[in-house]
């Protein structure tokens, strides 16, 4: 019995080795197929497995390859977006047009496939075009009038959250201008009729939420793709908006390029697993570094907690987002203006953290993208605010409006957005607060303006008590001068 099984056992190992010998010799015969050098961020996975993955992964509509489930529930929705937009009427009318929609799509899945960090052959092409031509008809119904829905579905939040928000959800955009193509007779450009119509509905979204106030021009470099689009309505007002970032890569480039669970061991990074704990809370000995040599560049220490700048003399005033005078343009225009940090106000809901995390994801996927404007951000939140009682500190300013369970869940959640992210300290170019946090760090250190912030916090909270201490004070003087002039009147009287 002992030797049959040992038979057996080994006949399975032999067969193993075989296998893996015959599939790794197919792989070195078929070459790896190349990424587009010209997209400029690449649908990507966004998570680690060693991470949350809820915000990356979408809840109702699944898009594009990632998430691909043909039984999934919403196929059939899908499906019925693609049978509206088939212009004829009858049967055989509309097969035909079916058929030449998906020669059409045929022709691009080389192109579609080069716009994915993977290549995903276990989809043959029959598959991928017709996946193609399903997900574009479904977004195009979402966001562009045609003659079978002259007004764009837009009654779900959920379904704009997962279709816009998430880096592993998405289509290339070209697709969605093909199906344009497809659909309509007109000669007009296909290509401004879509963006300009995606546009105005993902203005619409951030505004609603109070995100952005920023006016987006139309790209004169198509965006690779919904998130990328969504993307450009955060960047801070002092840089100039620039749609065409591409930089010419090279296959060795791209094969080089972080993600994030290759972290670049030759830079150092700021520490970022887990914002919470002693180098979040404040104190003097998370941000003491070993100086830098003369003529090195300087290092990025974190952020300290909201708590510890306010006694420490910074005052916090919340700053509207909005088109006027002095407002914001985006939750990213964080200002310093003297001892005063004006931090635009962020409506915190789970879609907030949903789409901050995915816009840090698309950053830290795309280093060719040359931004890191929403990460740096996210850092500053995160380090800003991650205990409960730093949040309860913004709340009270009117930085943070909240619709969670309670401080202690949004500071969980503002803690987690940079877990696991690589950040450059030292590049200048990819901090833009680096003015605002060495400007904090000079009034941390200012010893005067922590006595006047002592004196403002715990003998002058309210007016009652601030008009007491300048009574006393006042009081204080009169004595001092009072006994100035006796001692004076004295010594003159010996004379």
């Amino acid at each position: 019995m002992d030797q049959g099984q040992s038979s057996s056992a080994a006949d399975q190992g032999v067969t193993v080795t075989e296998s893996l010998v015959t599939e790794m010799a197919q792989r070195l015969r078929t070459p790896a197929p190349e990424v587009d050098a010209s997209v400029v961020c690449l649908i990507s996975w966004a998570g680690s497995d060693g991470f949350d993955r809820r915000d990356y992964e979408p809840a109702n509509v699944r898009i594009g390859p990632f998430h691909r489930d043909p039984s999934h529930p919403t196929e059939n929705e899908k499906k019925d977006a693609l049978h509206h937009l088939l212009p004829h009427d009858d049967e055989q009318g509309r097969a035909d047009d079916l058929n030449h929609y998906l020669d059409e799509m045929a022709r691009v899945v080389p192109r579609a496939r080069g716009c994915y960090s993977r290549w995903f052959s276990t989809i043959d092409t029959e598959e991928f075009k017709c996946m193609l031509l399903v997900d574009g008809c479904f977004l195009h119904s979402r966001f562009v009038p045609s003659r079978a829905a002259p007004a764009p579905v837009n009654d779900d939040i959920s379904v704009d959250r997962d279709i816009v928000f998430l880096l592993e959800n998405q289509l290339p955009f070209f697709v969605l201008v093909e199906v344009q193509k497809l659909i309509t007779a007109d000669a007009e450009d296909n290509y401004s009729v879509v963006v300009d119509n995606v546009l105005g509905r993902i203005q619409a979204l951030v505004r609603l939420n109070e995100y952005s106030a920023v006016t987006v021009p139309r790209p004169t470099t198509p965006p690779c793709h919904l998130l990328h689009l969504l993307h450009m309505y955060f960047r801070p007002t002092s840089l100039p908006l620039n749609d065409a970032p591409a930089i010419p890569r090279t296959r060795s480039a791209v094969a080089a390029a972080p993600t994030p669970s290759s972290q670049p061991a030759q830079i150092p990074m700021l520490p970022l697993r887990n914002n919470q704990g002693a180098a979040a809370n404040g104190n003097g000995a998370a941000n003491e570094v070993i100086p830098p040599p003369p003529g090195a560049p300087v290092r990025q220490t974190r952020w300290r907690a909201a708590t510890y700048y306010h006694t420490a003399g910074v005052r916090f005033m919340e700053r509207k987002v909005g088109s006027g005078d002095g407002e914001a343009r985006s939750i990213l225009d964080v200002e310093r203006r003297g001892d005063w940090l004006h931090i635009p106000i962020l409506a915190v809901d789970n879609n907030t953290f949903r789409m901050l995390r995915n816009m840090v994801a698309l950053e830290q996927n795309s280093p060719q993208l040359r931004s890191s404007h929403v990460t740096a951000y996210c850092l500053f939140m995160s380090q800003l605010a991650s205990t409960k009682e730093d949040v309860e500190l913004l709340v009270a300013k009117g930085v943070i409006v909240h619709l969670l369970h309670s401080a202690d869940d949004v500071a969980a959640n503002l803690a987690g957005l940079c877990d696991g992210v690589v950040l450059d300290a030292y590049n200048p170019d990819l901090c833009y607060l680096r003015a605002e946090h060495a400007a904090l760090e000079e009034v941390c250190r200012d010893g005067w303006k922590k006595s006047k912030a002592w004196l403002r916090h715990t003998k002058c909270n309210n007016y009652l008590m601030g008009l007491a201490v300048l009574a006393g004070a006042g009081l204080f003087f009169c004595t001092v001068e009072q006994s100035v002039f006796a001692a004076l009147s004295y010594f003159q009287g010996k004379k």
